[in-house]
């Protein structure tokens, strides 16, 4: 831990099964691990924890195959050109319509925190993290 931190807990986001929009994964309300039997799912190294244990559980209850992707973006492109499928934390889906994005059945999920300045006192930003609590409470499923 850094001494001079402070983190404020915003939400805690769910993770999502991304594939493409014309799939028959993306007609389902919630995908499971049994879903992927016969997909290819990336996953990657840069992954937090909680993600990369579904990842594992995944892989292996569903019999997939798999290989390593160097970024979300890199996973999307493969999503894109119909190579695999990715789980990821929902809090990267930029709402585009690009891809379906499945809410994934599992009970991990992803803490999001804003990291902030211990000493730093500034109204503005005592004001913000207000904001943004605000926001996060009166609206819980977003992002999911």
């Amino acid at each position: 831990a850094i001494p001079e931190l402070a983190l404020t807990p915003l939400f805690k986001s769910r993770i999502s099964l991304v594939c493409p929009k014309g799939s028959a994964l993306a007609r389902k309300k919630t995908a499971r691990a049994e879903d992927l039997a016969g997909q290819t799912l990336m996953v990657g190294d840069p992954s937090p924890a909680p993600l990369r244990a579904v990842q594992e559980r995944v892989t292996k209850a569903s019999g997939c195959s798999y290989f390593t992707s160097q970024s979300h973006d890199m996973s999307l492109t493969y999503v894109a050109s119909g190579t695999g499928v990715v789980l990821s934390p929902g809090f990267l889906n930029d709402h585009s319509g690009m891809f379906a994005w499945v809410p994934f059945e599992c009970g991990e999920t992803i803490s999001c925190v804003l990291c902030t300045h211990r000493g730093d006192r500034r109204p503005m930003v005592s004001r913000f993290l207000r904001t943004l609590l605000s926001l996060y409470e009166r609206h819980p499923d977003f992002p999911v």
